[in-house]
């Protein structure tokens, strides 16, 4: 056997007395291949080989697995879906200007057992045991796709166009029981996280979770540990309201119209709601059916009528669900009321999202206002004039002049936002959500800038690391300890991202070198495949000149970036020194003062100005910084799970403004993504980082970002296109958001939503 492939099998959890059998599925010219590569390595191949097999799995139209869409296999950057593509075991087509990966028959035929193993090793009984009844009954039945092709949504549905989305959208414990057993699968390795992607139309569905094919193992052991009366009691009750869906769907939009034909059941219900909505309708005819059960045909003679009517119905179809389908849930401890002069405690997170509070009558009073001197950010573009006051808006109460702290909890961290309605105060305390992970959504002028500011003077104020990712050089606190690096032409601050270290041996010549390439091939998307080949081959050839390999031992050696350039000038293909011409006359990766990573990780805040750096140059530099930070933190390994001290699950805060520019790419395709962010919000949070994104728009962030963010910020918008968007994801009016003072904004925190006011530097201790 391979002893490389063997261990890297053993380091995915593959227990040992398989380990013959699954090594036997790979062909001899794989593992030949294999033999070019270190352990980590050759685990992050055949990882992304599963992470493929299981993402093509994503349901469409058509009920089956098209394919897993490029961008999002960058688990482990292009490196690995270079080398799968080498040796045969993915392949890749374009359709509609994007690229769909899918695994070959070889490849298959190598994920299948690994996936297979996988699924063996999970505790059925256990799982569910510890599952809600409920659970893999309703993904046996409802869940779109065939049985044995399974997708879930890995944020709460927007719309109830399907009958899960009516489910889940109505009840969000329920969704939140779904949503904890899908995780549990991802991290079992028996799940992902994928963009569905439909042949039949021209882009990219939301992200899900994607489940295997042999998905219909899991359920079937699931379903035979669950008692008989039990599992028939949901499928009953399911069935009923899935009718009634139906239905009323139906009714409201005309379709589903050939499953009402097919289906007695529907044809029955159906005649019971028109039954109950007689008056608003005329029946013209029962067409007769085989079964004896006929299809009502019929016109609407009142059609304002009729429209209460479907609304009253849906509204009763909730409250049955509701009532039929508990999630039971221990209740939360009463709070005490705090003594006069105390500071009233910090609202428990609720199971359902909370409505805005209706607003005040009325003028805002004078005293009331906040000071938009302090909140306005300068240094951005001028925002245009604020429309003229509305006769109804949020008005949030007046802080008090000197907020009074409250007292630390033992092991807590709680960083202090600002005042809600009612005047208590609203900590962000990152250890107690599901990740760390917040977003920052505001127009010019909405206080963006000082909202970071004052969050990162926070978490300094209790020695946790900062780093600021400050593409316009407006982030830095005017007071207060801060270490500042102005990367610029010719500047003394530099870092080379195709250093190694020993210490961190996940990053390899091969992974720098892969690492270099794709961050180049993203912020310069027209250089092509040929290109970046051979840019690859030349940083290889210079590793190798300067006498690093493979070995360790050999990585105490330094690649300068001078030899890069000279080596890349040279290069017969004029295109490439076009491209990289930049980055060698603005000696963006070198200098006199090597940025240090174990500065920035003891503590404080860590400014990185990139804003004298042309654009293109800003998003790289960013780019390959990030990926370093995530390299060193993943060689100190994961955070112990279980740990007591909420300050011990961070070890890094990195804020980035204008976050919008390492996610989408410039192409204009809504359907694009820059890996690194995307990376990062869901690998990140594992060892220790948290992630601050401030941008304009709520469609800046996708679903698969979206989902792993427990924080949501929305400040006032630049106009109404801005605040159309973002109204609709927080469930707000758009007036609202015009007509938002400086530092207001609409807060969600894991389930519950609140209006808060950001007290700014002026108005806290720290």
């Amino acid at each position: 056997m391979s002893r490389d492939l063997t261990e890297a099998l053993k380091a995915m959890g593959y227990v040992d007395t398989g380990l013959p059998a699954l090594v036997e599925s790979f062909p001899p010219g794989v593992v030949e291949y294999l033999r070019e590569f270190r352990t980590q390595e050759v685990r992050d191949i055949i990882e992304t080989l599963l992470y493929i097999y299981i993402a093509q799995n994503s349901s469409s139209s058509r009920g089956e697995g098209m394919g897993v869409v490029e961008q999002s296999c960058y688990a482990y950057t292009s490196g690995p879906l270079f080398a799968l593509a080498e040796v045969g075991l993915i392949e890749s087509s374009s359709r509609h200007g994007t690229t769909v990966v899918r695994v070959t028959p070889a490849g298959e035929g190598i994920a299948r057992p690994l996936t297979e193993a996988r699924i063996r090793a999970l505790d059925l009984r256990t799982l569910a045991r510890e599952t809600h009844e409920v659970v893999p009954a309703l993904l046996a039945g409802t869940v779109r796709g065939s049985y044995v092709n399974k997708t879930f949504p890995s944020s709460l549905p927007r719309t109830e166009e399907t009958f899960i989305g009516f489910l889940l959208n109505n009840n969000p414990a329920l969704f939140e029981e779904c949503e904890r057993f899908a995780a549990r699968l991802k991290a079992a390795g028996c799940a992902v996280l994928a963009h569905a992607y439909d042949l039949d139309g021209a882009g990219v569905g939301g992200v899900v979770y994607t489940f295997p094919a042999e998905f219909a193992y899991i359920l079937k052991g699931m379903l035979e540990a669950i008692d008989p009366e039990v599992r028939e009691h949901y499928d009953m009750l399911l069935e009923s309201f899935h009718s009634t869906f139906t239905v009323l769907r139906y009714l409201a939009c005309g379709e589903d119209c050939d499953r009402i034909r097919a289906s007695a059941t529907h044809r029955r219900e159906l005649s019971r709601v028109l039954s109950l909505i007689a008056d608003s309708i005329y029946v013209l005819e029962q067409a007769p059916q085989d079964d004896g059960v006929g299809l009502a045909r019929f016109i609407v003679k009142d059609r304002d009528r009729y429209d209460a009517h479907l609304r009253d119905l849906g509204r009763a179809l909730m409250a049955d669900v509701a009532a039929k389908i508990v999630i039971g849930r221990p209740a939360p401890a009463a709070e005490p009321h705090p003594a006069e002069g105390e500071a009233s405690p910090v609202p428990k997170m609720a199971n359902t999202a909370t409505s805005v509070p209706p607003a005040e009558e009325g003028a805002e009073p004078e005293e009331d206002r906040w000071d938009d001197a302090v909140f306005a950010d300068d240094e951005e573009e001028e925002a245009p004039p604020p429309p003229p006051p509305a006769p109804r808006r949020i008005v949030a109460p007046r802080p008090a002049p000197e907020p009074v702290a409250e007292p630390p909890r033992p092991g807590g961290l709680d960083i202090f936002l600002g005042h809600a309605q009612g005047g208590h105060r609203v900590n962000w305390s990152p250890g107690r959500l599901n990740n760390g992970h917040m977003i920052i959504l505001g127009g010019s002028g909405a206080g963006k800038t000082e909202t970071i500011r004052c969050i990162a003077s926070e978490l300094a104020a209790q020695a946790m690391p900062v780093v600021l990712i400050d593409f316009h050089g407006d982030m830095a606190a005017s007071t207060g300890s801060i270490r500042s690096y102005k990367i610029r032409e010719g500047g003394e601050y530099f870092f080379n991202p195709l250093e190694l270290d020993p210490a961190i041996d996940e990053i390899t010549p091969l992974r720098a070198t892969s690492d270099f390439v794709d961050a180049i091939s993203i912020n310069f998307p027209t250089l092509g495949i040929q290109q970046r080949r051979k840019i690859k081959n030349i940083i290889k050839d210079c590793y190798r000149m300067s006498g690093i390999t493979g070995n360790t031992a050999t990585w105490t050696r330094v690649l300068d970036f001078d030899d890069i350039e000279g080596e890349i000038m040279s290069c017969e293909d004029e295109a490439i020194p076009a491209y990289l011409e930049d980055i060698f006359d603005y000696k963006l990766f070198s200098g006199e003062e090597k940025i240090s990573l174990p500065t920035i990780l003891s503590g404080g805040i860590t400014h990185i100005n990139l804003n004298a750096l042309p654009e293109n140059l800003r998003y790289l530099f960013a780019d390959l910084f990030l990926r370093r930070i995530y390299y060193t933190l993943q060689a100190t390994g994961e955070i112990p799970r279980g740990a007591g001290d909420e300050r011990e699950k961070f070890r890094l805060f990195v804020i980035v403004d204008e976050a919008k520019l390492l996610v989408s790419q410039k192409s204009g395709s809504k359907t694009a993504i820059k890996a690194v962010l995307n990376k990062y919000a869901t690998e990140m949070r594992k060892f220790g980082v948290s992630l601050i994104l401030a941008s304009q728009l709520i469609a800046h962030f996708n679903e698969e970002i979206l989902a792993n963010i427990a924080v949501k910020f929305c400040m006032r918008a630049e106009n109404k296109k801005q605040a159309q968007e973002n109204a609709k994801f927080f469930e707000v009016s758009e007036k609202d958001l015009l007509n938002f003072r400086p530092g207001e904004g609409i807060l969600i925190i894991g389930s519950e939503k609140m209006n808060v006011r950001i007290v700014p530097s002026s108005g806290r201790k720290v």
